[in-house]
This record gives structure tokens, C-alpha cells and sequence, in this order.
């Protein structure tokens, strides 16, 4: 286990803004996580997250939390970015450039958020926004199902296997 690099905690704390109490329930969290493992793919990274097991938890379920917009230099296109909650634990950070490759040491030049606007039905479309938009988190803090294994290609995290 390895601490969070500043690079991955300024993702982590903009991923966890905000006054919903899921989302201080998620930073109590984040303060005692640390870093299981990482994974660089060449065009994004994979961040595993351990958390404690006497951290607080919330209920069952799945969040994926994707409404963060960071501006990284070398990356002109753009970057989505992940946080995802399984089980009311967070368990990785997913980090992808939409075009061309990730660096290794990627430098934050600026931080906003996405917000989701309706297009049809339950489409939507995101537009950066320089204060987060409280309906887009909402919508990201709803429990969905448990994830299975077509969901993602990082494991879920033993939360009692840190420290």
C-alpha cells in the first residue's frame, strides 16, 4: 500500500466536493484511504483504492461518479474521470485521455465539472461548467446495482485487506 500521490488526491478531493452527505460520508473515506494499486494504460491510469474497514460506509450499491473535468497539460482533448463506490466503499479512480496518450507524471492545469443536460430520454449531453451542478451529482450519487464482472476490468478491493 502507498500513499496518494498530490496528483491523485486534488482528482479525489474534486471528485468529492460538495455538500451532499454521501459525499462527506465518501471523504471520511478518503482520508484514511491509500493507494492498493496502479495501473498506467498509456492512454489513462487505473488508481485501486484500499480503505480501512472501520471507516464509515454507505449503503450497498454502486456509484460512479464521472462529473469532474480536468484540464492536464499534454492533453489538449480532454480527460474523463471516474470515481466509482462499490458496496459503500470507494474502490478506484479511472483516469482516460479522449485522444492521443496519458503522461506519466500528468500536470493538473485546471479543474471544473461537467454538467449533464438532457438531449432525449436518458441521454445526456455534458457541458463544462466552473461550479458543480448539484442535479449531475445527485444523479452520480445514485446507488445503482452491485457491478458484475462486464462492468470493469478492476477488481473490487478487499477494504479489509488496508492497513
Amino acid at each position: 500500500m502507498s500513499d496518494l500521490t498530490d496528483f491523485e488526491r486534488r482528482v479525489l478531493d474534486a471528485c468529492l466536493a460538495g455538500d451532499d452527505p454521501k459525499l462527506a460520508v465518501l471523504r471520511l473515506q478518503a482520508e484514511v484511504a491509500s493507494v492498493a494499486g496502479r495501473e498506467h494504460t498509456g492512454t489513462g491510469a487505473y488508481i485501486t483504492l484500499a480503505v480501512p474497514p472501520t471507516a464509515p460506509v454507505l449503503e450497498p450499491g454502486a456509484i460512479v461518479i464521472g462529473d469532474v473535468d480536468l484540464k492536464i497539460a499534454g492533453v489538449p482533448e480532454g480527460v474523463a474521470t471516474l470515481l466509482y463506490a462499490y458496496e459503500g466503499t470507494l474502490r478506484f479512480i479511472e483516469i482516460a485521455a479522449y485522444e492521443g496518450e496519458w503522461p506519466e507524471d500528468p500536470e493538473i492545469l485546471g479543474i471544473g465539472y461537467l454538467q449533464e443536460i438532457p438531449i432525449a430520454g436518458d441521454a445526456y449531453s455534458l457541458v463544462p461548467v466552473d461550479t458543480r451542478h448539484a442535479e449531475t451529482v445527485a444523479r452520480s450519487l445514485s446507488v445503482r446495482g452491485a457491478p458484475d464482472d462486464t462492468q470493469s476490468a478492476i477488481p473490487p478491493v478487499d477494504p479489509g485487506a488496508a492497513g
